[in-house]
């Protein structure tokens, strides 16, 4: 049986004391200002299978309302406010986030699977850089060339795809616009949207500027999509999710800013240092669907891919896959059981539990498989997908719909959202990859201001 799916004796059977506050969710979450008029979904716990909690389909008259009250306050206490005193509210915001910190990650860790120790120490501060950063512009449209508009709402969509950070980055980048918030949940990502609306209320902002309305029911998203004073639209999800949005949004003229879930290429070239390569390329595993939910891919060349793969497969082996509330956890479950099927079937594992881990959890072990020309990606979550590449042109269709690309060379790596000239001449890419979150928000402030 490999190293990593054995179990290990005296590991820790539950989170750490300090978890325990933060780790209560309410029995049921309903739409902000809600009834008890629209049906409820269960939602499990990906580690063990359990029912964690009960979330509302908010139904059409109720996401009626919930949109005029967020238009309303918008228009009559947000959107007049001048730049300088919206950007000192969004500080405050910030500022109130970094308290929110931790329950978001333990939030996260018990409705997507995502370890916890990962959600505090990378997912945090990427939020609170987004915060703060997109705070920042609030004060300073005029500088960036977009016009005020007399508020409004922006709709956004999340998904078990979707991060505390990158909510959090639309949420201030529509406030900063002068427009209000409606977050758009489904079932799973319902309890990280309901915190981020406590944030929004301990920090002060007017009451129903934000508000959460989870639910995926086809006739109230009609209803919003109709809605007057509808600015902008902002979702993650699959290609084919995104495609149905964006013909829902055509007739009315809504932009829509879209991402489809992070793909992540990595490529190792000649005179690449394998030692700082290597921790990082796992980052593919530890992440897992998290963080790139487009899958991780690695492109090797031929002279470095017997070593690589090897030190690939000894890092995979000493993963500690675990409950998300563990601090040592390194790989938790993955976010849905299709996922887990999916991670399993390709790393020929059967799905269901790894050995001392809780039977009914959407498990998956870490694996680091071989692809080529005839095989597909590899899915997401803790799976590492490695092909070797021979010449200058072979990347050319593997690279053409990542979203994050990262060489490894001489020079160290060069993370960025597409490749530097030498080497994108080299790999022959023609176009560069799709906006990281900075940008995100700023096309997010362009759709809402005109």
């Amino acid at each position: 049986m490999p190293r990593h799916l054995r179990a290990r004796p005296g590991r820790a059977q539950g989170p750490p004391a300090e978890d325990a506050a933060a780790a209560a969710l309410p029995d049921e979450l309903t739409a902000t200002g809600g009834d008890d008029t629209s049906p409820r979904a269960d939602v499990p716990a990906p580690a063990t299978g359990e029912r964690l909690l009960a979330v509302a389909d908010t139904a059409h008259d109720v996401l009626t309302r919930v949109v005029t009250d967020v238009l309303t306050t918008s228009r009559t206490e947000w959107a007049w406010l001048s730049g300088e005193d919206r950007a000192r509210h969004l500080f405050t915001l910030a500022d109130v986030l970094a308290d929110h910190v931790h329950p978001l990650a333990v939030t996260a860790a018990l409705t997507t699977g995502r370890p916890v120790a990962a959600g505090i120490t990378s997912d945090g501060p990427r939020l609170l850089d987004a915060a703060f950063s997109t705070a920042g512009w609030a004060d300073k449209l005029d500088a960036l060339g977009v016009d005020a508009t007399p508020g409004g709402v922006v709709a956004v969509l999340t998904s078990w795809r979707s991060t505390p950070a990158a909510v959090a980055t639309a949420l201030t980048a529509a406030l900063a616009a002068g427009a209000g918030v409606l977050l758009r949940p489904d079932a799973q990502s319902a309890p990280v949207a309901d915190r981020l609306v406590r944030a929004c209320t301990d920090a002060g902002l007017p009451a129903g500027l934000v508000a959460s309305a989870p639910g995926r029911d086809p006739t109230a998203d009609a209803v919003l999509w109709e809605a007057d004073g509808l600015l902008a639209v902002r979702a993650d999800g699959t290609a084919g999710q995104l495609r149905e949005l964006a013909l829902d949004l055509a007739d009315r003229g809504t932009p829509l800013v879209a991402d489809a879930g992070t793909t992540a290429v990595d490529v190792v070239l000649r005179g690449a240092d394998l030692d700082a390569a290597v921790p990082a390329l796992l980052t593919g595993l530890t992440d897992g669907a998290h963080t790139r939910p487009g899958g991780s891919r690695v492109l090797v060349v031929e002279e470095l891919a017997e070593e690589l793969v090897a030190r690939l497969d000894a890092g995979a082996a000493a993963l500690r896959p675990g409950h998300p509330l563990e601090r040592t956890t390194r790989v938790g479950p993955c976010p849905t059981p299709e996922v887990a099927h999916a991670a399993a079937a390709v790393a020929h594992a059967p799905a269901g539990a790894l050995a001392g881990l809780p039977a009914g959890g959407w498990w998956a072990p870490p694996a680091v498989v071989a692809t080529g020309r005839r095989t597909l990606p590899p899915p997401p979550g803790p799976v590492l997908g490695v092909r070797t590449v021979r010449s200058g042109t072979d990347p050319r269709t593997l690279l053409a719909e990542a979203t994050a690309v990262t060489v490894w060379g001489p020079t160290g790596p060069e993370r960025r959202g597409w490749l530097a000239e030498a080497h994108r001449e080299r790999l022959g890419l023609d176009a560069p990859a799709g906006p990281d979150a900075r940008l995100d928000a700023q096309l997010l402030l362009r759709a809402c201001r005109g």
